[in-house]
């Protein structure tokens, strides 16, 4: 229990410090990397399924379990952006975990130009985050981990170097069908920026709830997020200032996601998720009946098992995105 204390004081701390709202540096921090988090509406602190690469969602789901594990993730993403993960993960003993690990995302060729909106060519930019990963057992239910990440930005002539810390804990009743999670997400800062104005990372606090059936094989999970952003104001053309328009429930809605998984064996998982946030911001009147839904589903053959998921955004934007993952036998 004092690990846990000192968890919540580190969080504590990190947000006086954090406390900004707004526009965000490293932003593709956000996006999921296990295909089972994208499925169910983009992410999940609190799944018990044991899937290396939850361990991004919230430390405590790195378990002993993946031991001599490797994970490979490819996403498609809107716009043909093109984001990929690795990570290698490895039991220390019964109780604790590392893992090591890198994301990349590639924005593609960007046509540039100046204030002045003179053409200056292709550009390109390009994010990296490097992870390492550390898990650990408080008590018999209860799980806690960290995650340290270096950050690398490239936007074409402008570099930018940051460092964050995601913190977790993570509460397991397997016996009971229950399973939570907390997460605080990306507390830090950059430490060169791309010019002399520093921004602030996307922070966020994410709590998450499973519960499995008892005489059914069907799990469903709640999970809330976007702490750092209350509200979601735009700027109205017709009346030329940014206006809040949403009411109470439409906020309140918009920060949860909502997942049901289908487990009709332990080799083979299929799971739905809706994300209101992403239907109340991208769907369009004419068309937006499967926008803020998303699926995944994945099988597995001995000690490799393979992941897929879809996600729509909107009309003209979804992602798909593919998880690979293996244990290399232990000598």
């Amino acid at each position: 229990m004092k690990r846990l204390r000192l968890i919540a004081l580190l969080c504590f701390s990190c947000l006086l410090t954090q406390a900004e709202t707004g526009a965000y540096v490293y932003e593709f921090l956000r996006l999921p990397v296990s295909t089972l988090a994208a499925g169910l509406g983009g992410n999940t602190v609190s799944s018990p399924e044991a899937d290396p690469d939850l361990a991004f969602h919230n430390p405590a789901l790195l378990s002993e379990k993946s031991h001599n594990g490797l994970s490979l993730g490819y996403m498609n993403y809107i716009a043909d952006i093109h984001f990929g993960h690795a990570a290698f993960s490895r039991r220390i003993n019964g109780h604790n975990a590392w893992m090591a690990a890198v994301r990349y995302l590639d924005y593609g060729l960007i046509e540039g130009y100046d204030r002045q909106h003179t053409y200056l060519g292709q550009v390109f930019a390009k994010d990296m985050a490097f992870t390492s990963g550390y898990a650990f057992q408080i008590s018999r239910y209860w799980r806690g981990g960290i995650d340290v990440h270096l950050i690398y930005s490239l936007l074409d002539e402008y570099t930018s170097l940051g460092m964050a810390v995601d913190l977790g804990v993570y509460y397991a009743r397997p016996e009971n069908g229950f399973w939570a999670g907390l997460s605080v997400k990306s507390l830090g800062s950059q430490l060169t920026a791309y010019d002399e104005h520093y921004e602030a990372l996307p922070w966020d606090i994410q709590i998450g709830l499973s519960k499995q059936l008892e005489h059914a094989p069907f799990r469903f999970s709640l999970t809330a997020q976007h702490f750092d952003r209350w509200t979601s104001p735009y700027f109205d053309n017709g009346s030329q200032s940014v206006v809040d328009r949403e009411k109470l429930l439409n906020r309140i809605f918009c920060h949860l996601l909502l997942g049901v998984e289908l487990l009709p064996s332990d080799n083979f998982h299929l799971s739905l998720g809706y994300n209101a946030r992403r239907r109340y911001e991208l769907a369009i009147e004419q068309r937006s009946v499967l926008s803020g839904f998303s699926a995944a589903f994945s099988f597995q053959i001995k000690k490799m098992r393979f992941g897929a998921s879809y996600a729509k955004y909107h009309l003209s934007g979804n992602s798909l995105q593919m998880n690979f993952s293996t244990q290399f036998p232990t000598k």
